[in-house]
């Protein structure tokens, strides 16, 4: 469908317009809407005779229609023909608005510690985050954010919740609905945007498949088509527009980005957006129109809720990457075949388009799932078909049955992050139906305001109960790393670290690391060593970046090499430019000849 027929097919059917409210003949015209009708009773099945099941039933319904619709296309849809395709044939669901307000993120950050980052607004440069708070003592009252820095920082750019799904009970809920629906671990991330603002988000990739639920207020979003990989081949496709990588509106339209979708969300409105496709944001009311000036003049809030197929390496690129390490094959067609490197930078960015589509495909829905090992064989067949494609020579290297025992470990890996995430959630949910019981049992004795924090509930904070699973993610993804490296052996023999090491010992640039990001520790990479090692800008595996971090909120993978050690020569850090590698040469040859 051209981009014009898409953006008629798909115009604002706003509330209380009776006359544009979509018929279902209308609806069934798009297949996301076709597919939501499809499994509204499935999604009554899935919640039962519980209340607060019932009350995310719209959540499953929407992730498992995307996940029978497929996951290619981007495409928009509103508030009223979200309700008329999920009300068909007596279904009766919650709509999206509303569901999470300024009211909502209030007590949330009363309850508990939450952390934020704020988004640059140059759409001319790369996205960048800085923080949104600062400790203004050692209690607890006088460390954690407040509702007041967070307006502050809404003044200057958009609020972002990272992970909030993880650390907000409110919005565990959906989380367990979309992970339930798809199979897939997801994550929940809360953009707060002030009116007004010219640019909300620079154009920009994301490396997740992303549906974005309008909640309040109104946002104006343009979707383009994505900039070919090949004239850029050392832009990762999926971090465009992030970091020093710059992506503005007339680099777009150069490189023959086509303008998909040009749409202003209201509460209640639902937009998916596929890994790789940029786009960008703005709440400036002369883009908004339609939009009535009671919703223009709310705070926008929506939420994210990424399917990160690619973040957990269940694609059909990841996958050929370790059938060819588990197999001890050297790529050399396309390379990058380490822990550290970025393999969708580089040759992979050169394939024909058609190969190209293929191999960076995600792994089938339900490979996950209680009975995906049936998907087994089919997948792994598809697997070896997809990596002759893209070089014969390597693909013959690697004995058959490398293939099938690829996809095996590639199930058993995704399985365990998907039990991990949805315990998290769990723990989300449990902990807020636990504040609410206290909170009852408080007013049910006469008291009245927030609750006091005792040491017991500062335990159950989400700062500390949220960690402990993203250590297991951590581990396994190394263990997934481990299983395909043929060649687990470092080299260079043994030095004595100093305790705590991960956390104490200097760090330089691309350095491989894990940083603090809104409480929980995510993969990344040092950008930049701040004055004398006293702080540091880093790169996060998504091309998120975050400026001046503390040591003691970063840690590093691994040791240093141990120098003088008998075959150890230091390498490189990976994503130097031409120029930083010549320096890192000079520097290595001045470190011999002292």
């Amino acid at each position: 469908m051209a981009a014009t027929e898409r953006r008629a097919s798909v115009a604002s059917t706003k509330e209380g317009d009776a006359s544009s409210t979509p018929s279902l003949d209308d609806i069934n015209n798009l297949s996301i809407l076709k597919a939501l009708q499809e499994v509204g009773s499935t999604a009554l099945e899935w919640a039962g005779e519980d209340v607060e099941s019932q009350k995310l039933a719209n959540f499953y319904a929407l992730f498992r229609g995307i996940r029978e619709n497929g996951l290619s296309t981007p495409f928009y849809i509103t508030r009223d023909q979200v309700s008329s395709a999920l009300h068909s044939n007596n279904n009766i669901m919650q709509s999206f608005a509303g569901f999470y307000t300024m009211d909502n993120l209030a007590q949330s950050l009363q309850e508990d510690f939450l952390d934020a980052s704020r988004g640059s607004t140059d759409n001319r440069k790369g996205w960048k985050s800085s923080t949104v708070s600062s400790p203004r003592g050692n209690s607890f009252e006088e460390a954690r954010m407040t509702l007041d820095e967070v307006n502050a920082a809404l003044e200057k750019g958009t609020v972002i919740f990272n992970s909030a799904g993880a650390h907000i009970g409110q919005l565990a809920g959906p989380c367990l609905a979309c992970a339930d629906a798809s199979g897939v671990p997801p994550c929940l991330n809360v953009y707060v945007t002030a009116p007004h603002k010219r640019t909300s988000a620079p154009p920009h990739t994301d490396k997740q498949d992303v549906v974005v639920i309008q909640t309040s207020g109104a946002k104006h979003w343009r979707v383009y088509s994505p900039p070919d990989p090949s004239l850029r081949p050392s832009a990762d496709r999926y971090a465009r527009g992030k970091g020093d990588d710059n992506l503005p509106l007339h680099l777009l339209e150069s490189v023959g980005c086509e303008l998909l979708l040009d749409v202003t969300l209201t509460p209640g409105d639902i937009l998916y957006i596929p890994a790789a496709f940029p786009h960008t944001t703005d709440t400036m009311p002369e883009n908004m129109q339609d939009v009535s000036d009671d919703v223009q003049g709310e705070t926008s809030f929506h939420l994210t809720v990424g399917m990160d197929t690619h973040v957990w390496d269940l694609d059909y690129l990841s996958a050929r990457r370790m059938a060819l390490r588990r197999a001890n094959v050297p790529d050399t067609a396309l390379g990058q075949a380490g822990d550290e490197d970025n393999k969708y930078v580089g040759n992979s960015n050169l394939l024909p388009s058609h190969i190209d589509k293929e191999i960076q495909e995600p792994l089938p829905f339900g490979l996950l799932e209680e009975d995906g090992d049936k998907m087994v064989e089919q997948i792994s067949l598809e697997l070896e078909r997809r990596s002759r494609a893209v070089d014969e020579a390597t693909a013959s290297a690697v004995p058959s049955s490398i293939w099938k025992e690829t996809v095996e470990r590639l199930r058993i890996s995704g399985m365990g992050l998907l039990d991990i995430h949805m315990r998290m959630f769990t723990s989300a949910v449990d902990e807020d139906r636990a504040r609410q019981m206290e909170a009852e049992m408080a007013a049910s004795l006469g008291q009245t305001g927030p609750l006091k924090m005792t040491p017991e509930k500062m335990q159950r904070l989400s700062c500390f109960r949220v960690p402990p699973f993203f250590e297991e993610i951590n581990a396994v993804q190394q263990a997934l790393y481990d299983w395909s490296s043929s060649n687990g052996d470092t080299g260079g023999g043994t030095v004595q670290l100093p305790d705590n090491w991960e956390f104490t010992l200097p760090l330089k640039l691309g350095d491989e690391v894990e940083a603090d990001l809104g409480g929980a520790m995510f993969p990344a990479k040092i950008t930049r060593v701040v004055g004398d090692q006293m702080a540091y800008d880093v790169q996060f595996f998504d091309g998120d970046q975050a400026q001046g971090l503390e040591r003691d909120m970063i840690k590093l993978l691994k040791p240093p090499a141990m120098e003088g050690a008998d075959g150890d020569e230091e390498k490189p850090p990976p994503g130097l430019t031409p120029k930083e590698l010549k320096r890192w040469k000079k520097k290595q040859d001045k470190k011999k000849n002292k």
